[in-house]
């Protein structure tokens, strides 16, 4: 007797010989070689994916073919190409695969990993509520609290790094109006243990269940069903993530004024019993998607500034005098200053492409079959745009491999013929939140603190040169970094400053 394993197996294969022939007269474009049946699935577990699917772009361009079993995939590696399809042809590519994985696991709530439909559209539609543009500086108040208390934090501590609990602090606070002391705080160590659940499962190919979806009916017991067993330990901690601040806000548990706090009170308002409950669910998905994708994003962008710095003195050298002349010695910076310290706004421009902080972007899925230049691209196919490649393309940012804020200045001003970062590294959109925190905190560091390698046992200093590590988000290591007061002055300055 067969067992079940096996029929699945067998299943999918016949499916797979059904697409093939589908799609064999039809120019798809070109991409390496796959197995029978399996397709290029192998091809998919690679260490450092993008830097694959970037060597695999001077082989066959910049639109490339791969099929994982029956999933069509194609790797965009040209931002023009990307923008042509993820924003122009938005109507048909504004959807995201659909993900066994996700859904198992609980991540399927997150506004990055939901498939286009009315749950998509009803969270993205509350989100965009509370961090659009002319919204996110109302946060600014709580951003400087966050900053300068870890400023103070910082002095006297001649080895210390950039400081963990920072980012889950401002946005804990902003978010649910919860205030977080330090790294064992419980939702911390939740939000921490459910990112790497997602981390896990988002290296490409690992997992076969998104690509057979029957093998979730596998039951814990069958040798080989390890992602079944994964996904049942992982739940429970995704879910409490999502549900337990959100919890504590609605049983009136914090006092702070709070994203969620205001979403609940609109909510009140709704006299609808069944509708109510669905705009609760929506708001906690949105805020879910706010939190924890805020965390990991800046996080990693700000690890990327202080690696930056502790190789480049000069530039830190240069960002001072800006400061210096802007600012003064008499304050710390704040968001008003913004357009007037261009080559600070540059740092944070080189952090996001240098070390990118998504380097295969947010992949989306295309709902309907269609053809670009000339090529065929099917329904369901998953699009990755490789954002590293993007932003590491010698044409757009010359010797891209070298941090080189000065790239993006111009006479003084940032030039605008440069192609801003922002509108890449995030998923091709800006994110205004995660943009004015970084800012002010790399303008704050720079103004108070020198940013230096680490020393060894013996008083050597460390090579800080990071290298790109991760999976969906990605961090540079190793961090071989310190921060040391500027001057008396501006330790007494950081120390008196208050909001």
């Amino acid at each position: 007797m067969l067992s079940t394993t096996t029929l699945i197996v067998l299943a999918v294969s016949g499916i797979a010989v059904l697409v093939f022939r589908r799609n064999r007269l039809r120019p798809l474009p070109p991409g390496p070689p796959g197995w029978p049946i399996i397709g290029n699935l192998f091809d998919l577990q690679q260490e450092y994916p993008w830097i694959t699917y970037s060597n695999w772009s001077k082989t066959y361009g910049n639109i490339i073919f791969l099929r994982a079993l029956t999933t069509p995939m194609v790797i965009v590696s040209s931002a023009e190409i990307a923008f042509d399809l993820i924003d122009k042809r938005s109507a048909i590519y504004s959807s995201r695969p659909t993900s066994v994985v996700d859904e198992m696991t609980g991540w399927g709530f997150s506004l990055s990993l939901t498939p286009y439909g009315q749950r998509w559209r009803n969270v993205r539609r509350i989100t965009h509520e509370y961090l659009h543009q002319m919204v996110t500086p109302n946060y600014r108040d709580k951003q400087t609290k966050h900053i300068r208390a870890f400023l103070r934090q910082c002095l006297g501590d001649t080895g210390r790094q950039c400081n963990s609990e920072l980012i889950p602090a401002t946005v804990f606070d902003i978010v649910y109006g919860i205030t977080i002391k330090d790294m064992d705080d419980d939702y911390v160590k939740t939000v921490i243990e459910a990112l790497e659940v997602v981390e896990e499962t988002k290296v490409p190919g690992k997992y076969w269940v998104d690509f057979m979806p029957l093998l979730k009916y596998v039951p814990q017991w069958v040798p080989g069903a390890a992602f079944v067993k994964f996904a049942a330990r992982s739940r429970p901690v995704v879910e409490e993530m999502l549900n337990k601040p959100f919890d504590a806000v609605r049983e009136g548990k914090t006092v702070n004024d709070s994203i969620a706090l205001s979403m609940l009170a609109k909510i009140e308002l709704q006299p609808d019993i069944k509708k109510r409950e669905e705009e609760e669910m929506y708001a906690r998905y949105a805020t879910g998607t706010l939190y924890s994708g805020a965390v990991e994003t800046t996080f990693s962008l700000l690890q990327t500034f202080f690696c930056g710095m502790a190789m480049r003195p000069d530039i830190q050298q240069r960002a001072r005098q800006e400061l210096d002349s802007v600012v003064g010695p008499e304050r710390l910076p704040t968001y008003d200053d913004k357009d007037r310290l261009p080559y600070v706004q540059a740092i944070y421009m080189e952090c996001l492409r240098w070390m990118t902080t998504i380097p295969l972007g947010v992949p989306h899925s295309v709902t309907q079959d269609d053809y670009y230049n000339g090529y065929f691209i099917p329904s369901g196919t998953i699009i990755i745009p490789n954002a590293w490649h993007m932003l590491h393309n010698p044409e757009d940012y010359p010797e891209p491999d070298k941090f080189n804020p000065d790239r993006f200045i111009k006479d003084g001003a940032i030039n605008p013929a440069i192609r801003d970062p922002a509108t890449i590294a995030f998923g091709f959109g800006r994110r205004h939140f995660a943009k004015d925190t970084a800012f002010l905190v790399i303008a704050s560091i720079l103004h108070a603190f020198d940013v230096k390698p680490s020393i060894d046992e013996n008083g050597n200093e460390l090579d800080p040169t990071p290298q790109l590590h991760g999976s969906l988000v990605s961090f540079p290591s190793p961090l071989n970094y310190r921060l040391i007061s500027r001057s008396e002055a501006a330790e007494k300055l950081v120390r008196t400053t208050e909001l």
